[in-house]
């Protein structure tokens, strides 16, 4: 049976089982309900909203082989079976169970008593006295909702509160009944199939003794009127007026009988397994139809509707009401082997063979008639009638041919057309003669000429094996290796490619149809497939960037369907509607009214998750542990009568990015999810194209473990906060120590200086101004020794004046800018006034409070030294200036003179523009300002004189 969602229900001696098109799954059954079946193994029946009913007992006495005692029902609902008690069954050895639409339920037991349950209540009727033989009550519903009810040779209608008999009379000792879908029920007698009226029994059919009741075990009509029967160990029948078909199938015990919405007919049988039946959509002319080949290259229809092939080594034949007819052997034709065949204008065949071509005469079908003006094309592989009655003809290698009225003209490079093999002709709107040849080069006839039309993007196409132009001039081109060209009808050709990428099973299609429907069908080296009308023309407009294909196959029964197009037109479409193929398994007549897809999407349903395979219970919201490494969730796309053509996406919001097409298989597997909430989506779409309009959704929360938890989150987030902070206090501590410790190393070499300053000061400056006392003493007292204690006493004082600059350099408490600028200004005065040279002094009166380093003031003053000793000996200057600008960054000190400048040295022209006397002045200058950091430059002074300036960065002079 089926249930609300598609699902197909199996009852099995080893429990109940579920399909959905592609695969079997067992459903949990209760242990009581195992051991009891269903009335019927095969097919279990079902109540109005589809649930699954089965017959029990709740203490589980029953009988694993023959049907016993029940004391209710099993209702399956919600994944589970939930028992129901009926106390008026109790006792009872119940063989039938029915259901009305309405959820009324009926029971036939063993002996005749017929039980309905309906609203609560249960009402009980007991056999009519006198009924002999089997009394096993069988129920059905008439097209009014009526119930009917045969037991033996009674047949009853229910009215809503009694049995009314059949008023009519039957020689039959036993009766079958059977639903119907309008007008009254079916009845089955030993004799005929019958069909009550209103007023009389129909004979339907007559049934032979094996096919009669007391063989039948299963019936149903389906949604055509017709009504099926299986019987007891001899087969399936199909019953239609006055006739009776035999339907073959895997074991001919027949337990039950089901339809399901595509309008399949499945039959479950003792012993061969489950069969599904379809209307055939397709026909195979091949060896065993009586061809001598099973290759047949070309085929066309005539103006008669009659169906020509091109058989190769059989030669030619006609397809006559659905049978083959090996015209060329049965009229004695001259053997060769069949290449092409195209209907002609006059109502005639064109047939190519190895040794000419030839023409059926119209008048007379079975009459050949030899083209002599076309002897010399031997291998023709295509051929094409024009609508002004040309005919065209592939001349190999690298030609093609036009006849008209007995008239051959053969174009070739001479007339613009320089391809190779070619494949595939078609004409457009305009009457124009397109041409696709094997190296991949298209062509058009303008007048009596042919020009190239070029393919911007579809360079190795490979072969060009077939033209199909469409309504609106857009023209699809069938290649060897890039699929379908669709070119545009534009100015400038625009090509886009139809491929494997693209979604096409295969890139090497050889042929190109459309059927009544708009569908296009498609031949390939890889089987035959189709694609609908609007999912095409999407593509071609750039509206989609893939498309769905419906391949031919094991849904078909049909496997190895490659066309190879060596030869065209190697497919046809007929005028009944019917599409015909050429195949390397035969000349394939396919009815694709038969392959309709207008049922739409099918239903998508969960049907089970588990977690490291371990199956888990399928509820509304899944809550998975963080700790799973592995989430597998299986759905169904119940399509039962073509699962094949069905494709599936599926999406989990929160961790795809885009959605997953599934061609095959019907699961999504999952690594370990981080914690968080997700939603599983899942669309099926059937040959349309057409997506679900409701995706089939399921919330999953991954839960995390305690360590992932929020609160564990705020403990980590406080734990590295407080490391972070004792890190930091550390970091801090270290630092704090480290320049406390380097503080007090300074202070250390500040006292010592203060100490070295003091001792030089005291007792090597008392020692000079003791001896400069006692030279001055001596002088008096040895005035011809005058000189020499001159010169002792002036050695003195320049001691002293250096031990002076020393212990100010040493001296930490003149380490900073103010003690530096008043000490070279002092100098600079005391120093021009004994070289009789005017000084000036420009210095600010508020300095900043900066402190510079021992080394950068002792350095400073040097340099600032030696270029007032330059001016003294070298300039001949009467003036100096020495000027001191500071601001938060910089200081410079300016000293110039007025004296003979740069270019009067005697060495101006050395090498080193620093080196302007034969001393090292100025090269120690350079050197002592470049350790500071700072430059220095030397210019001549306008007016006259020399320009000196020393840049200094103060930060890096800083203590």
């Amino acid at each position: 049976m089926l249930d609300e969602k598609g699902y197909l229900w199996v009852a099995t001696t080893g429990g109940l089982v579920r399909f959905d098109g592609t695969s079997f799954e067992p459903a949990e059954t209760p242990p009581e309900v195992s051991q009891r079946g269903m009335i019927h193994p095969s097919m279990p029946p079902a109540d109005a909203p589809g649930r699954l009913l089965a017959l029990g007992n709740a203490n589980g006495n029953t009988d694993g082989n023959t049907p016993g005692a029940v004391d209710g029902v099993y209702r399956r609902d919600h994944q589970a079976f939930v028992f129901e008690r009926e106390p008026a069954l109790e006792g009872k050895n119940v063989r039938a169970i029915f259901s009305e639409k309405n959820g009324t339920l009926w029971f036939g037991c063993e002996d005749g008593t017929v039980l309905r349950r309906a609203d609560g209540q249960s009402q009980r009727f007991d056999p009519p006295a006198g009924l002999t033989g089997r009394k096993i009550p069988a129920f059905a519903t008439d097209g009014a909702g009526h119930v009917w009810v045969a037991i033996n040779t009674l047949v009853a209608r229910f009215d809503g509160t009694r049995w009314i008999p059949l008023p009519v009379d039957h020689a039959s000792n036993e009766v079958r009944i059977a639903s119907s879908r309008s007008g009254g029920p079916w009845l089955f007698t030993t004799e005929a199939a019958m069909k009550w009226t209103g007023e009389k029994l129909e004979l339907i059919a007559p049934l032979s003794e094996l096919q009669g009741s007391h063989f039948i075990q299963a019936a149903i009509e389906d949604r055509y009127g017709k009504i099926w029967i299986g019987t007891r160990s001899h087969g399936l029948f199909r019953i239609s007026p006055g006739q009776v078909l035999a339907v073959p199938t895997s074991h001919e015990d027949i337990y039950s009988l089901c339809e399901d919405a595509d309008g399949g007919i499945w039959a479950g049988t003792n012993g061969g397994g489950l069969n599904r039946l379809r209307p055939k959509a397709y026909q195979l002319f091949d060896k065993d139809s009586g061809l001598k080949d099973n290759f047949s290259s070309t085929v066309a229809e005539d103006a008669n509707g009659v169906i020509w092939l091109a058989n190769r080594d059989g030669g030619v034949v006609r397809v006559i009401d659905s049978k083959a007819d090996l015209i060329s052997r049965r009229l004695n034709w001259r053997q060769f082997s069949a290449m092409s065949v195209y209907p002609a204008a006059n109502g005639s065949v064109w047939i190519t063979s190895g040794i000419g071509v030839y023409r059926t005469n119209a008048t007379y079908p079975d009459r050949l008639d030899r083209i002599r003006s076309l002897d010399n094309f031997k291998l023709v592989r295509a051929t094409y009638v024009a609508r002004n009655g040309d005919y065209w003809l592939s001349v190999d290698p690298d030609s093609i041919a036009r006849w008209r009225d007995n008239d051959v003209r053969v174009f070739s490079t001479n007339d613009g057309f320089d391809g190779r093999e070619v494949r595939g002709f078609a004409e457009d709107a305009s009457g124009a003669l397109w041409v696709g040849a094997a190296d991949g080069r298209l062509f058009r006839s303008v007048g009596e000429r042919f020009e190239r039309v070029p393919l911007p993007g579809a360079e190795d196409c490979g072969s060009l094996q077939a033209l199909r132009f469409e309504a609106d001039g857009t023209l699809l081109i069938a290649t060897t290796s890039s699929g379908v060209l669709i070119v545009k009808p534009d100015a400038t050709p625009h090509v886009r490619t139809l491929g494997t990428a693209q979604g096409l099973p295969n890139n090497n299609v050889t042929q190109i149809l459309t059927d009544d429907s708009g569908r296009y069908w498609f031949a390939s080296r890889r089987g035959i497939f189709r694609i609908d009308r609007d999912q095409l023309r999407d593509f071609a407009s750039g509206k989609i960037q893939s498309v769905h294909t419906v391949v031919l196959g094991k849904d078909d029964g049909l496997t190895d369907l490659s066309s190879l197009g060596l030869f065209q037109p190697s497919a046809w479409k007929a005028r009944d509607g019917g599409l015909w193929f050429a195949t390397r398994r035969g000349m394939l007549r396919l009815d694709p009214s038969l392959t309709s897809d207008d049922s739409g999407p099918p239903p998508v349903t969960l049907s089970a998750i588990s977690f490291d395979d371990r199956p888990q219970p399928l509820a509304s919201n899944i809550a998975i542990p963080s700790s799973v490494r592995k989430t597998e969730i299986r759905f169904s796309a119940l399509n039962l009568s073509a699962p094949d053509q069905i494709l599936v996406r599926h999406r989990l919001d929160g961790f795809d990015n885009d959605w997953v097409v599934q061609t095959s298989g019907r699961s999504a597997t999952y690594p370990r999810l981080p914690p968080g909430k997700y939603m599983f989506r899942v669309e099926a779409s059937n040959g349309s194209g057409v997506w679900s309009t409701q995706d089939t959704v399921l919330p999953i929360s991954v839960v995390p473990l305690w360590w992932q938890s929020d609160w564990a989150n705020v403990l980590y987030f406080a734990a590295l906060t407080l490391v972070i902070f004792a890190c930091v206090r550390i970091w801090a501590h270290r630092r704090l120590r480290r320049r406390l410790e380097g503080l007090e190393r300074e202070r250390a070499i500040e006292r010592e200086r203060t100490r070295i300053a003091q001792n030089i000061h005291d007792d090597l400056g008392a020692s000079l101004t003791h001896i400069s006392l006692l030279t001055q003493l001596a002088q008096h007292e040895n005035p011809e020794q005058a000189r020499s204690f001159e010169k002792i006493y002036d050695a003195a004082n320049a001691i002293t004046r250096s031990m002076d600059e020393i212990v100010w350099a040493v001296n930490p408490k003149c380490d900073d800018l103010e003690s530096l600028v008043y000490y070279v200004g002092n100098f600079a005065q005391s120093f021009f006034k004994a070289a009789e040279i005017r000084c000036r002094l420009d210095v600010p009166a508020v300095l900043p409070a900066v402190s510079l380093t021992s080394q950068a003031r002792h350095n400073l003053f040097l340099c600032c030294k030696e270029a007032l000793n330059n001016i003294a000996r070298h300039a001949h200057a009467t003036e100096a200036e020495l000027t001191i600008a500071v601001n938060e960054s910089s200081l410079q000190i300016t000293i110039a003179d007025n004296g003979r400048g740069l270019a009067a040295s005697k060495l101006a022209q050395s090498i080193d523009p620093f080196r302007v006397s034969s001393g090292n002045g100025l090269k120690n200058i350079r050197q002592r300002i470049e350790e500071l950091d700072g430059t220095c430059g030397f210019t001549e002074r306008p007016g006259g004189g020399t320009l000196v300036t020393f840049l200094i960065v103060l930060p890096k002079l800083q203590n």
